[in-house]
This record gives structure tokens, C-alpha cells and sequence, in this order.
């Protein structure tokens, strides 16, 4: 009997056992947090009261998040990459040679809906298909796996905000374009510290997203994103800017002389991908077509 109660440790003893566990685990939680990725941390929420919150109310800003952070280690093995002379940027969207600052780096979603063919009263869509997921600077996708918005990465400057631009300078066709650019999507003001451009980095949807949309019978498009450092800091763009899930205003737009006229320099960075008419093209004309302003 007396050895059995020599070996249970007194009730103090394990109350004082469990308090340094729940110390040490929470000092463990802030520094795992701490160390964590810019896009993993903004989504993190300490618990009310927590030491992990108190201590980084009074810690500095966290700097940009490197590109490896953003979006992991990605292809290590791809080929030599185009120039933009090479790709036509220059001179098909931006009027002469620039050197870019930064990879950009492209993710579309794995999975997306697969269209409805409007020619085919049959037809089921929105059933899941396989997106695009990180793309490759030239790389052909279809306008399926372009529908929905994609993620985009770049090495940023610490405090610096940026406007990223998606355009189609082959409007209706490279052969014939005559009504190009289209601006498929622009999104400024996004702080270099939030990346990656998710729409949850503090940026704004000047011009909605609109995907891929090439005509059928006009063969490949080009769509370019661009990303250009704003010199200034946040720029208050007039409300006239603005547009919405609408065809107007889109088409005839130029990438350049938007840049010169709010002073936004060349490109820091660009990517872009090529697509061709699918069954999607119909759906989303038929969705513009229904809100387009008249």
C-alpha cells in the first residue's frame, strides 16, 4: 500500500506539470506563425487573448513574401523562356524593349465546371473538369481553364503597391486586329506585403475578370498579363475606370497608354498563355450579352 501511493504525484505537482505544457504550446503556435508565409498568415487567427496576438500588434510589418513562399518551388526543370520581343508583347501590346524586375507567376484552379454547349440541348454542364492549375509563359489553355480568376505571384518591393492588367491584343484575330486590345481583367492598388493576388490581398477590381473568350474560327489568342509598380503608392482612380461583368468599354483599350496616363512606367512583370475557342466562349458571351450595358 505504501509503495502504490508513493507513486502517484501529488495534485500540485500535475497542475504545475499541465500549466508548462500550455505555456511552451503556445510559445511553440506563435513562432510557428510567425514563421509561416504571408498567404498562410492572413488567413491564421489567433485565439481571443492569446500571447501569439498581443506580441504582433507590436512587431513590424512583415517584408513581401519571396516567390517561393507564395506559390512553393514550382517546375525547377522548364525551358528557356521567351522574350517579350519573342512572345510579340513588344511591340503587339507595349511599344518598345523592357527588362522585367520579376518572375510573374501564374495559377489558374485545378478544377473548374465544365461548360454547357448551348448548340446541344443534351448537354449537362457544370460538372467538374480539370483547370490549368500553374501555367507556363506560352503555354496553351483552354478557355474553360481560363474562367475563373487566377493567383499571381511576383517578388515585390516592401511598402510598393502595384496595378496587374490581363489584355488580348488579338482582337478579333492576330491577322485582323482591328478591335484590340481587349482588357479581360485589371487590379490595382495591391500591396507588394500581401502577395500572393488572390483577391483577398487588399487590391481592387478596377475592371472586372472576364475570361478567355476567342472567337471561334480565329485561331490562337494571346493574353498578356502585365504587372507594373505603382510609383506613388495607392493611386484614387476615378470611378469612369470602373467597369463591371459588362462587354462595354473593354474592347479598343491600350495597355501603354493607360500606364502613361497614370505614370505607371513599363512592366515589372509579365506572363501570358494562349487559348482557342471552346464550348465555354458561348456561355460567356451569352452571360455578357445579358448584362452588357446598352
Amino acid at each position: 500500500a505504501k509503495m502504490a501511493s508513493a507513486s502517484i504525484a501529488p495534485p500540485w505537482r500535475t497542475a504545475l506539470t499541465l500549466l508548462s505544457f500550455l505555456i511552451l504550446s503556445s510559445q511553440a503556435s506563435c513562432f510557428l506563425l510567425s514563421s509561416a508565409p504571408m498567404a498562410l498568415r492572413r488567413h491564421a487567427v489567433p485565439s481571443l487573448g492569446s500571447s501569439c496576438s498581443a506580441r504582433k500588434s507590436t512587431s513590424r510589418p512583415a517584408a513581401p513574401a519571396s516567390l517561393s513562399m507564395q506559390f512553393g518551388l514550382g517546375n525547377l526543370f522548364k525551358g528557356k523562356a521567351e522574350t517579350p520581343e519573342e512572345a510579340g508583347l513588344v511591340p503587339d501590346v507595349w511599344p518598345e524593349s523592357f527588362e522585367a524586375k520579376s518572375v510573374l507567376r501564374v495559377k489558374y484552379p485545378a478544377w473548374v465546371k465544365a461548360p454547357v454547349d448551348l448548340k446541344n440541348v443534351a448537354s449537362f454542364g457544370g460538372t467538374p473538369t480539370r483547370g490549368a492549375g500553374e501555367i507556363q509563359a506560352g503555354q496553351v489553355v483552354t478557355p474553360t481553364q481560363a474562367q475563373d480568376k487566377p493567383t499571381l505571384g511576383w517578388e515585390a518591393e516592401e511598402g510598393a503597391y502595384y496595378t496587374v492588367m490581363m489584355t488580348d491584343p488579338d482582337v478579333p484575330s492576330r491577322a485582323e486586329p482591328k478591335l484590340g486590345e481587349y482588357i479581360h481583367w485589371m487590379r490595382v492598388n495591391i500591396p507588394g506585403d500581401s502577395l500572393p493576388c488572390d483577391g483577398q490581398d487588399g487590391g481592387d477590381d478596377l475592371k472586372e475578370y472576364v475570361g478567355a473568350g476567342p472567337p471561334t474560327g480565329t485561331g490562337p489568342h494571346r493574353y498578356f498579363f502585365l504587372v507594373f509598380k505603382q510609383p506613388d503608392g495607392k493611386i484614387d482612380f476615378p470611378e469612369t475606370e470602373r467597369i463591371p461583368f459588362v462587354n462595354s468599354g473593354r474592347p479598343n483599350f491600350k495597355a501603354a497608354k493607360f500606364a502613361e496616363e497614370y505614370g505607371l512606367g513599363a512592366p515589372v512583370a509579365w506572363s501570358y498563355f494562349k487559348a482557342e475557342f471552346d464550348n465555354y466562349v458561348l456561355e460567356l458571351y451569352a452571360r455578357l450579352k445579358g448584362d452588357d450595358k446598352k
